[in-house]
């Protein structure tokens, strides 16, 4: 009887706590696109644009993250993958585009793009013994400016020496912190390759 009444009391809490939370779920929507995804892509009716997750190649399903919320959306043999060999190479936390088609409440991913990576020719890339010899001389010596193109509020946090924040998500906005002298080496650096 004991075991009876707590499972009872435990039911009724659990489902007292599905319900007040409801309200709150249903307040905020779930984007279909990330923030930074925004200034270059628009988005179509059945489309949604993050990261990748997670995949389940057992239960055919890919997570996929936007920001505020994560997308479930189902994939099979027919669904299509461009930018990758197939679904099982999208690597985790690659940016993809999926188009999809909705079934009942299930989504189904009819196409799946993966973002390539930045082509951006190897004599313009500085590797790490050539930006510590830079950064030693300082930006007056080395005639460089050095940005740090990662969302602004991971500045203060920590930075390289003699950074600057311009986030390449508002770069027109900061367009001033750019220097007049066009002989400058602009060195931009993130959070990686992208």
């Amino acid at each position: 009887m004991r075991n009876r009444i707590s499972l009872m009391v435990m039911t009724l809490f659990i489902s007292s706590l599905f319900f007040t939370a409801s309200p709150a779920i249903a307040k905020g929507k779930k984007a279909k696109i990330l923030k930074p995804c925004k200034q270059c892509h628009e988005l179509e009716t059945n489309q949604f644009r993050g990261r990748m997750k997670a995949r389940s190649n057992k239960a055919k399903t890919l997570r996929i993250f936007t920001g505020n919320g994560t997308w479930l959306v189902n994939f099979d043999k027919s669904t299509e993958v461009d930018g990758a060999k197939s679904i099982a190479k999208i690597k985790k936390n690659i940016e993809v585009l999926v188009d999809y088609e909705k079934k009942g409440n299930t989504l189904f991913a009819k196409s799946v793009i993966v973002k390539p990576a930045a082509d951006i020719p190897a004599k313009w890339i500085l590797d790490v013994k050539e930006m510590k010899k830079l950064i030693a001389k300082g930006p007056v010596k080395g005639n460089y400016a050095l940005y740090d193109a990662r969302p602004g509020k991971l500045f203060p946090a920590n930075h390289l020496k003699g950074a600057i924040s311009n986030y390449d998500g508002k770069f027109a906005k900061n367009v001033g912190k750019l220097p007049k002298d066009k002989n400058k080496l602009l060195v931009f650096y993130c959070g990686g390759p992208t």
